[in-house]
């Protein structure tokens, strides 16, 4: 799962133009994430390895990268 985020956040700024700031995923993926991840303690340990925020969303079949903004600032959900 770590390399699909990782490859998902870099397809996306090759893409747009731009980084994302937020992977949509749901508590599944989220799960085999921090299985991969046995040495990290809490979730924003987690973040700051991917460079991006994770919203947990249980519609979301599939990890999706997004870049999500309120007025001008960007929004981080974590």
């Amino acid at each position: 799962m770590l390399s699909h985020i990782v490859t998902l956040v870099s397809s996306y700024e090759r893409n747009h133009g731009e980084r994302p700031n937020v992977v949509y995923m749901n508590e599944t993926h989220y799960g085999y994430l921090r299985e991969e991840l046995p040495f990290v303690r809490d979730h924003n340990d987690v973040v700051a390895i991917l460079g991006v925020d994770i919203a947990l969303n249980d519609e979301a079949m599939h990890p999706q990268a997004a870049i999500v903004r309120f007025a001008s600032e960007n929004i981080l959900v974590s």
